[in-house]
């Protein structure tokens, strides 16, 4: 970018300066200079305009420095911040896979128990066809008994026996 020769006017003196950023914005600076200037002139009566520009140079030096260092620390958080977030990822991924694994397995045993439900009904199912005519003879004898139980307990005279 060329060069831009920009005219400044500071605390009454004009100043001439080469720069690459814009006009608005040197013109900016210088007027926030000026009036910073003025402003500990107007509270420091005896104060020079060197004075005043030392001063203000050491106050602009040390917003500089307390800018950076919060910078420094901006960037350190920030870099502490993406580590925490890779490492957050990387547990997700592992979370994820995890997840996925466990899905198969759940799905394996899911089947294996319908595999082993269904083998337990035919099971059911066959030992209750083999088992009916039994079951059906057994209560019958069952009736049987009943009925001669009852039959003991009536005498010959139809009178119940209260035993």
């Amino acid at each position: 970018m060329a060069a831009n020769k920009v005219r400044l006017e500071i605390c009454g003196s004009s100043y001439v300066v080469s720069t690459s950023d814009s006009e608005e914005y040197l013109l900016g600076l210088a007027e926030r200079l000026d009036k910073d200037m003025n402003q500990l002139m107007i509270d420091s009566p005896n104060a020079s305009v060197t004075a005043a520009a030392v001063i203000t140079a050491l106050s602009y030096l040390d917003e500089a420095e307390k800018s950076a260092f919060g910078a420094d620390n901006m960037r350190a958080q920030i870099q502490g911040y993406l580590e925490d977030a890779s490492r957050a990822r990387l547990a997700a991924e592992e979370a994820k896979r995890e997840a996925q694994q466990l899905r198969g397995e759940l799905r394996h045993y899911e089947n294996a128990a319908r595999r082993l439900q269904k083998k337990d009904e035919s099971l059911l199912d066959y030992g209750q066809k083999e088992k009916a005519p039994a079951a059906r003879a057994d209560k019958k004898e069952e009736q049987a008994q009943a009925e001669e139980q009852v039959e003991g307990q009536i005498d010959l005279n139809g009178v119940h026996d209260p035993i």
